[in-house]
């Protein structure tokens, strides 16, 4: 397992490349599509006086990651590492990343709630047209986070499960 130091942009970059999915080769012209499954889990807290923000992302094809970032500045001090297993197993959450020379552990429950909601984007990337077709369904949680020994109640605003389909297709000058 692969453990790095970012600051609060990288790591938001970080998220929003892992959410969108790696780019896969094929012949030219030619459209891919994927099945992706996962949960998405962005939180907030304060702890020790400084701002924390920690996500949970898993998806069946790109992988499982971790971040963690705490405080702001040059008192900031973060990490993010993509892990083999996912995050939540029969509804219960852990993960965990050392911080700053410390470890920070999520811990708690998350379960899907029954109403799903409709997903269809459109847009253009890195020279594709992605379609992003399926569904998302909101996340019950309760998540703390265990950080130089203080345990904090994590905000998770951002918590949902889904189930796309995502075609990727050259787009054509």
């Amino acid at each position: 397992m692969r453990s790095t130091q970012l600051t609060a942009g990288a790591l938001a970059a970080t998220a929003t490349y892992a959410l969108i999915g790696l780019g896969i080769a094929s012949p030219a012209g030619a459209a891919t599509t994927t099945h992706e499954v996962g949960n998405v889990i962005e939180c907030t807290a304060t702890i020790k006086g400084r701002a924390v923000y920690a996500s949970l992302y898993e998806n069946n094809l790109h992988g499982n990651v971790i971040q963690v970032v705490i405080g702001k500045g040059d008192d900031q001090v973060g990490g993010s590492r993509q892990v083999a297993g996912g995050f939540i197993d029969h509804k219960q959450v852990h993960g965990s990343i050392v911080v700053g020379g410390r470890r920070a552990v999520i811990d708690g429950h998350a379960s899907r709630r029954v109403k799903r909601t409709p997903v269809h984007e459109e847009y253009d990337d890195a020279g594709q047209h992605i379609t992003v077709d399926g569904y998302h369904r909101k996340l019950a949680k309760d998540l703390t986070l265990t950080w130089r020994h203080r345990t904090v109640q994590l905000s998770c605003d951002n918590a949902f499960f889904y189930d796309l389909q995502v075609t990727k297709e050259p787009i054509q000058d």
